[in-house]
């Protein structure tokens, strides 16, 4: 766009900055339209049914499902959930908030980053937080579906630049702050916080070296006090668990089990040929964008791609960082939801190189634009009507919480364990806790997907072709 990066902050009062402004909050907006009513996703009702059974029995260490240990990921989304709940009470928004808000995060720190250590410029940082806002994988899924990606992204983004900065200004308050955010990553997903850590650490002592021919001895010392730093909140969530064996060896097998797929030589060449191209759909329009000026340019194919100084460690940084998910044949497109802000300041500083302000500036405010108003579309319109369709969850619940007698909530159990849309409806209408047969051997009513009982039949409700039975036990 220009040829240095102070040369825009003239514009920082100017009707572009502004621009740039209103298409940001137009976009944080379009986040919240339909994220009230919209039919659950994926996982979003198993974060929700085990943050209402903490909320519910007053644990926090162990998170459970049915009243059963759960140990596949640690509590910390499940404390985000309950601390949402107080702002808005128990619905599918409660958790949906935490997304929104986290991806609020991200664009705060990104702007905040870019602008005081990359661009100098309001105009160029405001533009990578826009640019981030704008990907598809944030603006319609992660930004706003109950999912720990988002919240995931802005803690080991902050672990990350906390860690480059330590790096830059050799200061241990940054390796502190690494640290600190790196246990909360742990605790919101498990080890992958940790791999991070090492990838970037690895990046950017690569860096220095490349460039001074020495290892810094100082980042070393700086690494192993990030990593005690990050043990001690760790520690003390682990020293609550009744069963931590269990709970750190699942979280192990969940982080690196799907590395067992790599052996499978199919599997591998595929993924290093498929994954690129999925990572490109999830940062489209922006990415399309930048590989056509990239085919424009590929004489100077070097001089396109090549950033400047003060991003060649973030893209370096990137790169170690990408590697393990792509030559890991289970990763998911996901997995590397944390590392797009980088991409949106890449992406940023490639426009900036390669095209005038004026036409750089245009391309990406009508991109966003365009992106916003199609969410804000799909909210409004498609949204309800998919939920119509397929809100399969919140009418069977219906079904069955109108044929209960409320003199027995607490006696209701499940063996329903796919379906936690439904134990969440329940559990938050009955105000009680739905558990296994096992933990209320004297229940009165019992939702089944699996057993045929010799009890009363209440009813009986299909979820897509799935039988769902309702039992009363009448002695």
């Amino acid at each position: 766009m220009l040829d240095g990066y102070k040369t825009a902050d003239g514009d920082r009062k100017g009707s572009r900055v502004i621009i740039v402004v209103l298409l940001i909050f137009y976009g944080i907006i379009s986040l919240f339209i339909g994220a009230k009513d919209y039919r659950f996703r994926g996982e979003e009702p198993t974060r929700l049914v085990m943050s209402y059974e903490m909320f519910y029995q007053g644990k926090w260490a162990q998170p459970t499902y049915l009243g059963e240990n759960y140990y596949r990921k640690p509590p910390l989304i499940n404390w985000l959930i309950e601390g949402s709940s107080y702002l808005w009470g128990w619905s599918k928004f409660t958790g949906r908030f935490v997304s929104i808000f986290s991806t609020i995060l991200v664009l705060i720190l990104l702007y905040s980053f870019s602008f005081i250590y990359i661009y100098k410029s309001h105009l160029f940082a405001l533009l990578s937080s826009l640019v981030f806002l704008s990907f598809i994988d944030v603006l319609f899924w992660y930004g706003f579906l109950i999912e720990i990606d988002m919240t995931l992204t802005f803690f080991v983004l902050l672990q990350i630049l906390a860690l480059y900065l330590s790096f830059r200004e050799r200061s241990y308050v940054f390796f502190a702050i690494s640290g600190f955010s790196m246990s909360l990553a742990f605790l919101l997903k498990g080890f992958p916080s940790y791999v991070f850590f090492g990838a970037t650490s690895i990046a950017l002592l690569l860096y220095y070296f490349i460039v001074n021919r020495k290892i810094d001895v100082f980042f070393l010392k700086g690494i192993l006090f990030s990593l005690i730093i990050s043990f001690i909140p760790i520690f003390i969530w682990i020293y609550n668990l009744p069963n931590p064996e269990i709970y750190l060896h699942t979280l192990w097998s969940e982080s690196f089990g799907r590395v067992e797929k790599s052996k499978d030589i199919f599997k591998f060449i595929t993924h290093l040929i498929s994954y690129p191209i999925l990572n490109i759909k999830q940062t489209l329009l922006m990415s399309g964008v930048v590989i056509i000026l990239l085919l424009k340019n590929f004489r100077n194919i070097r001089t396109f791609l090549i950033p400047d100084k003060p991003i060649l460690p973030l893209v370096l940084i990137f790169f170690i960082n990408y590697i393990p998910y792509w030559i890991s044949a289970g990763a998911r497109g996901r997995y590397i939801l944390p590392l797009l802000p980088l991409v949106a300041i890449y992406i940023v500083d490639i426009l900036r190189r390669n095209l005038s302000l004026k036409k750089g500036f245009k391309l990406i405010v009508f991109i966003a634009f365009f992106t916003f108003s199609i969410r804000i579309l799909l909210g409004l319109f498609y949204f309800p009507y998919e939920t119509s369709k397929k809100g399969f969850y919140y009418k069977v619940s219906s079904s069955i919480f109108y044929k209960l007698d409320k003199r027995y909530y607490n006696y209701i159990v499940s063996d329903c364990e796919k379906h936690k849309g439904l134990i969440f409806y329940l559990d938050i209408w009955t105000h009680s806790l739905i558990t296994t047969e096992k933990l209320k051997p004297d229940w009165k009513y019992f939702i089944s997907c699996k057993k045929r009982l010799k009890e009363d039949i209440l009813g009986e409700f299909y979820i897509k072709d799935e039988k769902i039975i309702l039992y009363q036990r009448v002695k």
